[in-house]
């Protein structure tokens, strides 16, 4: 049977990296405003480094080579889903509202656009709220896309 290999497609490669670095960026965004948040992160490090590896397996085998796994389906859906994770856990890192002992809590968001701490904090943290609900369900559904995708590799190659 001979093994079937695509031309490697630049939208592809993009797409894979954006993924693959689009957390780390939110991490970068989360350093503007530390706080006790940012020390739960980084104590939850274990299973978010898991899911982060996860990502990257996802990402490098379906969008990274001649075999990649969305070569053998229509990648739009993957693709998608993909950056609306990264985009979302971006967004969530932006309005999350953090602090230290003290009471100087904020936001990337508050504090890079200046606005007033009590009269932003709903807005802050409404907007962080549907911005998790998106990252996590994008993640799922990239997981969905990535197994459908590898599944049919394996039927054909």
């Amino acid at each position: 049977m001979p093994i079937i290999q695509f031309p490697i497609r630049a939208t592809n490669v993009v797409t894979g990296l954006a993924i693959i670095v689009l957390p780390v960026i939110a991490l970068a965004v989360k350093l503007i405003t530390p706080g006790w948040m940012l020390f739960i992160l980084f104590y939850a490090g274990i299973l978010l480094g898991a899911l982060y590896v996860l990502l990257v397996v996802m990402a490098s085998s379906g969008f990274f080579g001649r075999r990649a796994a969305f070569s053998f389906v229509p990648a739009k859906r993957g693709r998608f889903a993909g950056l609306t994770h990264g985009v979302a856990v971006v967004l969530f890192m932006f309005f999350l509202i953090d602090g230290g002992d003290s009471d100087d809590w904020s936001s990337p968001f508050i504090t890079v656009f200046g606005f007033d701490r009590d009269a932003f904090s709903d807005l802050t943290s409404a907007l962080c709220g549907v911005s998790l609900v998106i990252a996590v369900g994008a993640y799922l559904w990239f997981f969905v896309e990535w197994v459908i995708a590898v599944r049919v590799k394996r039927r054909l190659v």
